[in-house]
């Protein structure tokens, strides 16, 4: 991720004066994958290359995406029912043992191109195409479901210093257990569309809705949609 961003600090210091600008704003997001999203924040600073066209960077930071715990299902000996688990947000389970990601803390750089049509000297529509560079750090979580203390022979034992399913937090209570996961990266397209209003030369409002989704090996394809409300700077 360092590489990338000093990749992009060195083109755009790189570039022939133009006229540019620098913005910050506030990101309400919405998920289709994780059952909680954080709210996230933006910066923005670009290039305007024509009265069309922007070559634009960016950094954005979706906060955690949550997962909920999934529901334990006991073993039901009468229907012949194994244990289970439902309700599985990203894992998989075996027996009365459920392992997956639980949270992921999100960010990304991107880098584009904005275009522009100017309905007047102070109100613009616009339509962005980038690419993000994004980084997903997770969190994982081991579940173990609450079992019936047995021995060797899978008699039922009151003590549990004589149960051999013991689970990895030394009871055959429900458990849960977090540990820092994998570290995803990729890179994929990232679209958004808006409007900027510009009531004087050198401050603007903007406002983007923005979608993309994210695709990695071992990690949820997840889709964020937000509206960012930012500040600009012009220079």
């Amino acid at each position: 991720m360092m590489r990338i961003i000093i990749s992009i600090a060195c083109l755009f210091l790189a570039l022939p004066s133009q006229a540019g600008y620098l913005g910050a704003g506030y990101s309400l997001t919405s998920t289709n994958s994780y059952d909680e999203v954080d709210d996230g924040y933006r910066f923005d600073f670009g290039t305007e290359l024509t009265d069309w066209l922007d070559l634009e960077w960016g950094y954005i930071n979706y906060g955690e995406s949550r997962f909920d715990d999934p529901t334990y299902i006991p073993a039901d000996e009468d229907n012949d029912e194994a244990a289970r688990f439902e309700n599985i947000g990203f894992g998989d389970f075996g027996g009365n043992e459920f392992n997956g990601i639980t949270s992921a803390e999100t960010q990304g750089i991107s880098a584009g191109l904005k275009f522009k049509k100017s309905v007047n000297n102070w109100f613009q529509l616009y339509a962005r195409v980038s690419f993000l560079a994004w980084q997903s750090d997770t969190t994982r979580v081991t579940i173990f479901g609450a079992e019936t203390p047995v021995d060797a022979d899978g008699n039922e034992v009151n003590d549990l210093a004589d149960a051999t399913n013991i689970n990895d937090c030394g009871t055959t209570s429900y458990c849960r257990l977090t540990e820092e996961g994998e570290s995803h990266q990729a890179v994929d397209f990232w679209y958004g569309y808006g409007f900027i209003l510009k009531p004087f030369s050198w401050v603007s409002f903007r406002t983007e809705y923005a979608i993309v989704t994210m695709n990695a090996i071992d990690y949820p394809k997840n889709t964020f949609e937000g509206i960012t409300t930012s500040l600009q700077i012009h220079f």
